[in-house]
C-alpha cells in the first residue's frame, strides 16, 4: 500500500528526544485528573466537555511509539536485550507505583475505620497481592482496587511483556497494514463491547484488552512516520488536529474515532520536532511536568481520597447536593497532587529508576 500524496519518503529521523510528546503526557495526565476530580459531582461533571478518560488511551498509544522509537534499532540489528528492556520497564513503572499502593491502603484503612466507608468496592488482600505483581487488570477480579488509576500500570506492563514479540511481528509487515489491522480492531472491540453494555474505554479490570489495539497503533505509527514525514507540516496543522479533538467531543463522536485523533496528534506533533518547529511544547517546564506526568497521574488519586469532603460524599450514599465544598476540595487535592508529584519525581522516582537501572540492567555496549 502506498502512502498518500501528502506523505513523503522520510530523509530525517526523528529527534532522540521527542520534546513535544513528552509534554503532551502531562496534558493527558490533567485530563485524567480533571475527569476523577468531577466524576462524582452531576453539576461538574455533565458540565464537563468532552471524555478525558479516554486520555488514558492516549497514553497507550504514544507508549507503543516511544518504545519503538527507543528500541526498534536494537531489535533490527541484534543488539536488543530482553533483560535491560524489563528492568528499564520495571524501574519506571514500580517504584511509584508500589509507593501509592502503600498509601492507598493507608487511606482505605484509615476511611473505614473512621468513616465506615472506603472508596473501591473491590478492595481485598487478594486483589492488593495482584496490585503488587502489577497484574490486577489482567481480568482476575470484578472490580478496581487500590488506587484505582494503578489499573492502567498494570496494562501497561502487560503491553511491555508483549512489546519485544509485537515488534518483530510488526517488522515484518508493512507499516499501513500493522496500524489498518489495530485501528479495526479497535473500531471492532468499541462495537463488540458497546453491544454488550460496557463501552470498550470504560475497561479497567481488563484494562490487558484495552492497551493492544492502542499500544500496536502507536508501534505502527512510527514505523509509519520512520519511512514518511509529512510533506507540508507546522504549528497551524497541529493546532487543526487538536481542534479537530475538541470538535470530535463537543459532537459526542465515538471514542474510537477520538482514540484515532489522538494518534493525528502524536503523529503531527512527532513531525514538527522532526523538521525543528519549534513551539510551546518544546519548553522548559512543560517538558519537565511531562516528565513528572506519571507521579501526578499515579498519587492524584491518593489524595482525593485523603480529604473529608469526597469521603464525607460516600457516607451519605453518593450525594452530590454540595457542590461548593466539593469544589474547593478538588483545589486542594489537585494543588497537594502537583506539589507532592514534583517532590516525588524528584527524590524517588528518578534516583530509583536510576538505581535500579544501574545494579540490575547490564546492556549491550552497542544496545540502542
Amino acid at each position: 500500500m502506498k502512502a498518500a500524496k501528502i506523505f513523503v519518503p522520510a530523509q530525517t529521523p526523528y529527534p532522540k528526544d521527542i520534546r513535544s510528546l513528552t509534554s503532551l503526557r502531562f496534558f493527558a495526565a490533567l485530563s485524567i485528573v480533571i475527569f476523577h476530580y468531577t466524576l462524582e459531582v452531576d453539576s461538574l461533571y455533565n458540565g464537563l466537555p468532552g471524555r478525558f478518560y479516554t486520555g488514558v488511551d492516549f497514553f497507550f498509544i504514544l507508549s507503543g511509539f516511544i518504545l519503538t522509537h527507543s528500541y526498534i534499532t536494537g531489535i533490527e540489528q541484534g543488539t536488543f536485550s530482553a533483560r535491560t528492556f524489563y528492568v528499564k520497564r520495571f524501574a519506571r513503572i514500580y517504584p511509584v507505583h508500589i509507593l501509592t499502593l502503600i498509601l492507598s491502603a493507608l487511606t482505605t484503612a484509615a476511611t473505614l475505620t473512621i468513616w465506615g466507608v472506603g472508596f473501591d468496592s473491590g478492595d481485598s488482600l487478594n486483589c492488593l497481592t495482584t496490585s503488587v505483581l502489577m497484574i490486577q487488570a489482567w481480568g482476575l477480579h470484578a472490580k478496581p482496587c487500590f488506587n484505582n488509576p494503578s489499573w492502567s500500570i498494570s496494562a501497561e506492563w502487560f503491553a511491555y511483556l508483549l512489546f519485544p514479540f509485537l515488534a518483530v511481528w510488526a517488522l515484518k509487515r508493512q507499516p499501513t497494514t500493522v496500524m489498518t489491522v489495530s485501528a479495526s480492531a479497535l473500531i471492532l472491540l468499541c462495537a463488540f463491547f458497546f453491544i454488550l453494555g460496557k463501552p470498550f474505554t470504560h475497561l479497567t479490570t481488563f484494562g490487558f484488552i484495552r492497551i493492544v489495539p492502542d499500544f500496536v497503533l502507536g508501534i505502527g505509527l512510527y514505523l509509519f512516520g520512520r519511512k514518511y514525514t509529512l510533506k507540508d507540516t507546522g504549528k497551524g496543522l497541529f493546532y487543526g488536529v487538536v481542534g479537530t479533538l475538541f470538535l470530535a467531543f463537543i459532537a459526542n463522536i465515538p471514542d474510537a474515532v477520538i482514540i484515532l485523533i489522538y494518534a493525528a496528534i502524536i503523529f503531527v506533533a512527532a513531525e514538527n520536532d522532526r523538521h525543528g518547529i519549534s513551539g510551546a511544547l518544546q519548553g522548559e517546564r512543560p517538558v519537565y511536568w511531562g516528565e513528572a506526568s506519571y507521579s501526578l497521574y499515579m498519587l492524584h488519586n491518593v489524595f482525593w481520597e485523603a480529604l473529608p469532603v469526597p469521603v464525607m460524599m460516600r457516607t451519605l450514599d453518593g450525594s452530590k447536593t454540595f457542590d461548593t465544598p466539593f469544589l474547593i476540595a478538588c483545589f486542594i487535592a489537585l494543588a497537594l497532587t502537583f506539589y507532592f508529584s514534583h517532590i516525588t519525581y524528584k527524590y524517588l522516582e528518578r534516583p530509583a529508576r536510576s538505581w535500579i537501572t544501574k545494579k540490575y540492567a547490564r546492556p549491550k555496549k552497542t544496545e540502542t
